[in-house]
């Protein structure tokens, strides 16, 4: 009986899950989520930081949306087979942008706020901003990478389990819903920061 390579460790999984994403594109990912935060704030333009700080934001709302309202219940209607060719190639995608989107949205929006000079007297909103905009970290990093580094590991499988495949994917779209909601209250604190609410 042959054996098959399967990651035996989290650093193995993430390996795979890198090596599926394609390495160039994990880097191009990376360094354009979190390097164009860091020139902008290089930069001390502060509409340079804003306009980064509003096109990741956007974009990771928008992946956020399109995968868990359209694309999801999309592949959740087509056949097993077809679903299961397509999430092969596509969960390890966003799960090189989503995480490195985060914290390049994040933290350019902590920039953003000493550069406004919000932290010379922060607000509720600014500490409200700030204590979600962690727990959104917490919520991606831990469960929600979790589930989705093991679907990428059991779709890599010759055969999957359809049940283990199943629960993962509930899994990961209730820690998914959460994240959900944590965007929309952070968007509502953002508001209430710039003094529309």
């Amino acid at each position: 009986m042959a054996v098959i390579d399967q990651p035996t460790s989290h650093r193995e999984e993430l390996g795979l899950v890198i090596e599926r994403a394609d390495q160039q594109f994990a880097f191009a990912a990376v360094l354009t989520t979190l390097g164009s935060p860091v020139v902008a704030y290089l930069s001390g333009i502060a509409s340079l930081m804003f306009y980064v700080h509003v096109a990741l934001g956007s974009f990771w709302f928008g992946l956020d949306f399109f995968f868990k309202f359209v694309l999801g219940p999309s592949l959740d209607a087509a056949p097993d087979e077809a679903a299961g060719a397509i999430n092969y190639q596509l969960i390890p995608k966003p799960g090189v942008v989503a995480e490195p989107l985060s914290v390049g949205v994040i933290g350019s929006g902590i920039g953003l706020a000493y550069m406004f000079g919000y932290w010379a007297d922060p607000s509720i909103w600014l500490w409200g901003a700030l204590v979600i905009g962690i727990l959104m970290l917490v919520n991606g990093f831990g469960p929600l990478h979790f589930a989705t580094t093991k679907m990428v590991v059991e779709l890599d499988k010759d055969e999957p389990d359809s049940d283990r495949l199943d629960a993962l994917f509930g899994t990961a779209l209730q820690w998914g819903l959460l994240q959900t909601v944590f965007m929309l209250a952070i968007i509502v604190m953002m508001v209430g920061l710039r003094g529309l609410i």
